[in-house]
């Protein structure tokens, strides 16, 4: 797991990875350019990609983590605030719902060592494939943000 902002240095931002510091500069500029942001944008056809979405933050009580195999996800918050919940994957620890191929991804309970990661906007967190992560928790606010989708055969590339 990464987390960071746009206005960070981009290289320290990225883990070292190329695609994610095309991904942060290619989000800074689209939120830059003061289009409406809703949908999908695509940028190498199924293998990155991002989602704008505006939704309500849901309770504790209500969300559920998720975790994927094929996509790392990176979760940029635009407008209001937003805690994400975080924690590794280990041995032992088992979906709530069997992974869904299709979809990209399996479902699990709040871990005990969840670690709460509070997002305000123009901040980001990076998930990779061993991290369980429980995005879009707050109080029943509304949220605008962006959701990259980078294929993990992408991440090859070092920046």
């Amino acid at each position: 797991m990464i987390m960071g902002s746009l206005a960070s240095n981009k290289e320290c931002a990225a883990g070292g990875f190329a695609v994610i510091a095309e991904a942060l500069e290619l989000l800074k500029q689209t939120v830059g350019s003061g289009e409406p942001l809703e949908g999908r944008v695509t940028f190498k056809e199924d293998l990155f990609y991002v989602n704008f979405m505006s939704f309500d933050t849901k309770t504790r009580e209500e969300q559920v983590a998720e975790k994927h195999e094929q996509f790392i996800d990176i979760h940029y918050l635009i407008e209001g605030s937003e805690q994400i919940g975080w924690s590794p994957l280990r041995e032992g620890v088992l979906p709530t719902q069997a992974y869904d191929e299709k979809s990209d991804y399996a479902l699990y309970a709040p871990q005990p060592d969840e670690v709460e990661l509070a997002l305000q906007p123009g901040m980001f967190a990076v998930f990779f494939q061993g991290d369980i992560h429980r995005p879009g928790m707050g109080e029943g606010s509304p949220i605008k943000k962006a959701v990259v989708k980078i294929h993990k055969d992408l991440l090859l590339e070092l920046a």
